[in-house]
C-alpha cells in the first residue's frame, strides 16, 4: 500500500515534474523534433502525461484503458511527424524526472517508507514500460494505415513488413 505522503508527493507535483521534463528535453541531443516546439506547448503535453500517471496511481485505471491512452499518444505523435525514437526517449526522460523527484523529496525515515517507495518505483517503471509498448503499437498502427492509404505497397508487402502482433487492434485494415 502506497503511503499518503508518497501519493501526495505525486499528485501535487505535475507542474514541477513537467518543467523539469521540458528542461531535460531542451538539453538532450536526442530530442530535436521536440526542441522545435515552444516550451508552453511541451509543458501542456507533458502535464497531461503526468496527470494521467497521477490518475493511474490514485484511481487505478485498467490495463486496457491505460493501453488505449498510450496508443492514442503514439497515433497522434505519428500524425504530428515525431520520430518514434524521440517519443520513446521522451517517456524515458519523464520516468527519470519522476524517479529523481521521488527520491529527492520522499524524505524516507523508516523501513516501511523505504519499502513503499520501492513498491511505488516498481509500479511507475511498469507504467512507463507499458506506455512505451503501447505508444509503439499506436504509432505503428498509424504508420501502417498511412502506407496502406498511399497505395505504394501491396497488402502482401505490408504483411511482410508489419508482423502479426504489431498493433493494439488485432485486425488493422485500411480505411
Amino acid at each position: 500500500m502506497i503511503s499518503k505522503k508518497l501519493l501526495d508527493l505525486i499528485l501535487h507535483k505535475e507542474d514541477r515534474l513537467t518543467q523539469r521534463w521540458v528542461d531535460e528535453v531542451k538539453k538532450s541531443p536526442y530530442m530535436k523534433s521536440y526542441q522545435g516546439h515552444r516550451d508552453d506547448e511541451l509543458r501542456t503535453r507533458n502535464k497531461k502525461f503526468f496527470e494521467y500517471l497521477a490518475k493511474w496511481i490514485d484511481e487505478g485505471t485498467s490495463r486496457e484503458e491505460t493501453g488505449a491512452y498510450f496508443e492514442t499518444i503514439g497515433r497522434q505523435r505519428y500524425r504530428e511527424g515525431f520520430p518514434l525514437p524521440e517519443i520513446l526517449y521522451g517517456v524515458f526522460l519523464a520516468k527519470n524526472v519522476f524517479h529523481d523527484v521521488l527520491v529527492q523529496e520522499a524524505l524516507l525515515t523508516s523501513a516501511m517508507e523505504i519499502y513503499q517507495t520501492l513498491e511505488l518505483i516498481t509500479m511507475i517503471y511498469t507504467f512507463f514500460d507499458h506506455g512505451n509498448f503501447n505508444i509503439t503499437r499506436g504509432y505503428l498502427e498509424e504508420l501502417y494505415a498511412a502506407i496502406g492509404k498511399s497505395g505504394k505497397l501491396s497488402d502482401a508487402d505490408l504483411k511482410r513488413y508489419f508482423f502479426t502482433g504489431s498493433f493494439g487492434t488485432p485486425d488493422v485494415r485500411f480505411a
